[in-house]
């Protein structure tokens, strides 16, 4: 673990020293902790700076331009989401990778699948930034995604950006030589109300004041978002503010006992009376934690319990993408 960590510890302070980096630099309050830099996902897609760009510069602009001529949208779409395995989608994804309500937000911002060019992805220069926030519907998703702006003009750009913060999207239009950033040209954004990593939460921070969520965390310049936009980002990401959606729904976690069911308790102790269990690989959806008894497990020791199906499981045998609380307080 000590290995692992330090490893990717320099990674992230080089990926902050090279400028020409593709991927998303982040402000540097709140930066990854020890904690989610060991947690992040191992066997990811794999997606480089070299591929990126060379995707970029492969693509044919297609003509979809004119469906940017304006800065309006069809109507917001804010589908009902469990974060967890219960609920069938109603329609499938536009992209591998995204959340639903992300997924249907694009739509409604008339953005076609080709444009996306990245949502998870765990390249060492991103610095963690597109790797897995959580899981739906037993599918990983990124609340990061890349966007391709190819064939647009800067007019056409600049209704995207405004159309897509209207649904719920902190974004930015990321400009070779301009705030701040220096690489391919494409639009950065996360989608509000979902379950995310500190990091993105910091660059939606960095977006509401008007920054441009990179390290330098300068004013952002290219474009200003109406008052509408900014107070639908804020309200969703208000809704996720403790880790969750729709302002409550839970969180996301999968059980990792390698092989045995894990028994949900009736409190946090292993003494408690069992009230269930839950199979090994199972996704669960977490409403709220608590400390309790020290269990060793899958994840090291830990003191804290995870709220679910109405009882307890040790958060020691559950990934959730953080070895901290991800959940509000239990009462």
């Amino acid at each position: 673990m000590t290995n692992k960590l330090a490893i990717l510890s320099l990674v992230l302070v080089a990926a902050c020293a090279e400028q020409g980096n593709f991927y998303e630099d982040v402000p540097a309050e709140p930066a990854l902790g020890a904690d989610e830099l060991a947690a992040l996902p191992d066997g990811a897609e794999l997606v480089h700076r070299a591929e990126l760009e060379a995707a970029l510069a492969a693509e044919v602009p297609r003509d979809d331009g004119s469906a940017y001529d304006d800065a309006e949208i069809e109507g917001i779409v804010d589908v009902e989401v469990t974060d967890g395995d219960t609920q069938v989608l109603a329609a499938a994804l536009l992209h591998y990778g995204l959340h639903p309500r992300a997924s249907d937000a694009l739509r409604a911002a008339g953005v076609a699948e080709w444009r996306i060019t990245q949502t998870i992805g765990n390249a060492a220069a991103s610095a963690g930034t597109h790797a897995r926030d959580g899981y739906v519907n037993g599918k990983p998703y990124s609340a990061a995604t890349d966007i391709s702006t190819s064939g647009l003009s800067t007019a056409q750009i600049h209704n995207l950006l405004e159309r897509m913060a209207k649904l719920g999207f902190a974004l930015w239009y990321r400009q070779n030589g301009r705030d701040g950033w220096y690489g391919a040209n494409h639009i950065h954004a996360i989608y509000a109300n979902c379950a995310m990593k500190s990091s993105l939460r910091s660059q939606v921070r960095s977006w509401l004041a008007g920054r441009n969520g990179l390290v330098s965390n300068t004013l952002y310049g290219f474009h200003h978002f109406s008052a509408a936009a900014k107070a639908t980002v804020k309200a969703k990401y208000a809704m996720s503010q403790q880790g969750t959606s729709n302002g409550g729904a839970g969180v996301s976690g999968r059980v990792n006992t390698a092989g045995a069911a894990l028994t949900i308790r009736a409190s946090a102790s292993t003494s408690a009376a069992a009230v269930g269990s839950v199979s090994d690989g199972a996704y669960i959806t977490i409403t709220c934690q608590k400390r309790g008894q020290s269990v060793s497990g899958t994840y090291g020791a830990t003191t804290l319990w995870d709220r679910v199906n109405g009882g307890y499981v040790s958060d020691a045998y559950v990934a959730t993408g953080s070895d901290g609380q991800v959940a509000p307080t239990c009462p």
